[in-house]
């Protein structure tokens, strides 16, 4: 007996480090000095001095990059005021900064790269974020502000803007305008195995980009640059199982309440089994009860079976790749789309639909009616079809 309890305790103990050692690699941050904290603050005095005081980090065109700190050397650099505002780090003594937009011919954009010390694993996914926030003596503010990730080092040898498709973008690509403190930029990104080098910046084009004038907070003094400048801190790729472990903030959550299309379209002149083949209830993220649209379809297809005594039908439920990613991490959503198709199930013998009439298959994300990478086509393939037996 006591021999059992041993082996027990012995593999309770394994299951618990094995564990402890899952959560600690999920929440290692792949990005070396993600919060600038390794920089010789008492020889940091002006900008562009990124690559001369601080570790890891460096620019990736001919304009150099800026790094700033609490106690520096010059004033130009400091925390929490220094030439382009005011600002307290988000953590630590440190925090970088590079120019997204600027109408000072003298004043070129600036980009923050980084080596990673070993590329991204691939089919992994990973929630990639940092701290933002827009100088106090900005005149304007902008989007496209995003995360380029790269298999190889990203070198431009001019000033000149950056134009390409950020790898990672907030999910709005919101103009980032908020100067009272720090606000969280972050998206998700799946590794191929190959990206090593992360770069941040702004690259939109300048016709095309959103540039907005903003006010000087009250009681800042000093001229506003022509420009867009922001601060950045604790920059972070960490290793995820379920988009909704990346979250910004509860503003910034994806659209939970985004239903595709507003009823099944049924035409007139189709037969009764058409009518119930056609037939889709779409669901919002994650829920198993549908919309108003949704019950009227099925209180349709009750009275059709009721006229049609004979019918069975199969009810399928679906859900999208974000619900099955969810699912693997919360057990409440691991069938969700069986659990929708079970509802309706419910719904229809409330009608009075004999329960031998009705089966339920689950096919989880298995059979999508949309492939593609988009809120739209995710909220598709969220849906209760119907079948004939």
């Amino acid at each position: 007996m006591k021999i059992q309890n041993l082996f027990r305790t012995a593999v309770v103990a394994t299951f618990i480090a094995t564990f402890a050692l899952s959560i600690q690699a999920q929440d290692e941050n792949l990005v070396p000095n993600g919060g600038f904290e390794d920089t010789n603050i008492k020889k940091l005095k002006s900008y562009g001095q990124m690559e001369e005081f601080g570790m890891d980090w460096f620019a990736a065109t001919s304009v150099p990059a800026d790094v700033y700190g609490e106690g520096a050397k010059g004033d130009k650099v400091g925390i929490p005021v220094n030439n382009y505002g005011k600002q307290e780090a988000a953590q630590g003594l440190c925090y970088a900064g590079f120019r997204a937009y600027s109408k000072d011919p003298k004043l070129s954009r600036n980009y923050l790269e980084v080596k990673l010390p070993q590329p991204l694993d691939r089919d992994v996914m990973y929630c990639v974020s940092f701290d933002i926030s827009l100088a106090d003596l900005s005149r304007y503010a902008v989007n496209e502000i995003g995360v380029v990730i790269s298999d190889r080092k990203i070198e431009q040898p001019n000033n000149g803007d950056m134009i390409r498709n950020a790898d990672v973008k907030h999910k709005t690509n919101k103009v980032f305008q908020y100067m009272d403190g720090w606000e969280k930029f972050c998206g998700t990104f799946i590794g191929t195995g190959e990206e090593e080098y992360v770069l941040i910046g702004c690259f939109g084009g300048r016709n095309s980009m959103e540039i907005e004038k903003v006010s000087r907070p009250s009681g800042m003094t000093g001229a506003q640059a022509n420009h867009a400048y922001y601060y950045i801190d604790n920059v972070s790729i960490v290793e995820i199982q379920a988009k909704s472990q990346c979250k910004c903030s509860k503003a910034d959550e994806r659209d939970m309440d985004l239903v595709y299309g507003s009823s099944s379209v049924i035409e007139e002149d189709m037969s009764d089994a058409e009518k119930v083949k056609a037939s889709v209830v779409y669901y919002a993220f994650l829920k198993r009860t549908p919309t108003g649209a949704g019950k009227a379809t099925v209180a349709t297809i009750a009275e059709i079976m009721k006229s049609n005594p004979d019918m069975i039908i199969n009810i399928v439920g679906h859900s999208d790749d974000d619900e099955r990613s969810e699912g693997a991490v919360n057990a409440r959503y691991s069938r969700i789309g069986k659990n929708r198709a079970d509802q309706i199930r419910r719904m229809l013998e409330a009608e009075g639909i004999a329960a031998a009439r009705i089966t339920v298959t689950d096919m989880s994300n298995m059979d999508p009616a949309n492939t593609r990478d988009s809120e739209i086509s995710r909220a598709q393939n969220r849906r209760v079809t119907f079948e004939l037996k």
